[in-house]
Order: structure tokens, then sequence, then C-alpha cells
């Protein structure tokens, strides 16, 4: 296992090994690397200074994966910043077609009242719901020319 500070740059490529944790002032990431997909955990805090770096890490690792989860389970803030950069993570899976599923927490729930009332984000309420359902979709086939 890798620990890094985010002042380092922790985020320039997607981690070689089975697992990695960074930290920011106000949060801890771990990304557990599975065979065909990737899990980023966050513990405390997203905010503006570490939400542009996150997504920019978790981006890339959709690019990648077959699958990815953003486990938010022990998240005890998000800000609007935060919110932007799922909606970022959301857009860069869908266009590398990878599986993408996000674990709630009542801090994520309470921004996504006021941000998301459409709920577009793919919300699942447990890591193991989370890891059935990427599992049981698979990745889509795509066309070669």
């Amino acid at each position: 296992m890798t620990t890094i500070d985010l002042s380092q740059n922790a985020f320039a490529a997607p981690a070689t090994e089975a697992t990695q944790v960074w930290r920011s002032h106000t949060a801890r990431f771990t990304v557990h690397w599975g065979r065909t997909g990737a899990v980023v955990a966050v513990n405390g805090e997203v905010d503006a200074v570490n939400a542009g770096p996150f997504a920019d890490y978790a981006q890339r690792c959709a690019e990648c994966c077959e699958w990815l989860v953003v486990d938010l389970a022990e998240l005890t803030f998000i800000g609007t910043a935060g919110f932007t950069a799922l909606q970022s993570i959301s857009a860069r899976c869908e266009s590398a077609q990878t599986q993408f599923k996000v674990v709630t927490s009542p801090a994520l729930s309470n921004l996504l009242r006021i941000c998301d009332p459409q709920s577009r984000l793919p919300l699942v309420t447990s890591l193991a719901d989370a890891l059935a359902d990427v599992q049981r979709s698979g990745r889509p086939l795509r066309l070669v020319p």
C-alpha cells in the first residue's frame, strides 16, 4: 500500500498497486483496485481544495476500468465543488463506457436534495450493492471500426 500527500500531485496517474491512499487537509482517499475496476473511498470532507484533483484522478481511473465505484459512505461534508466533481466523473465514465456507481452518505444526500433533485447520479446505498450492480451489468460491447 502506498500513502501519498496530495501536495505531491498524487493524482498524476492511476495507481499501479492494489491499494493506494492519499490525504488532503480534510480527507483521506483510498483506491482499491480489482481485476476489472476500482473503488475510490473517501473519508472526511470533499471541498473546493480537493474536489478537482479527486475528480481528475477518478476520471483517469474510469478510462482504464470496466467499472468504477466512488464510496462516499464515510463522507462527513461535501460542497458544491464536490458535486461538480461527481458530475464530471459520471460524464467521463459514460463516455468511456465504464459502469459507475456512487455509494451515498447523509452528507451527500443533503447536498443532492438541492443540487440534483432529478437524481441523475447513479446512487446506491451500500458498497455491497454497488459491487453487485457493476458485476452484474458488465461492460457493454463496443464496435471496433
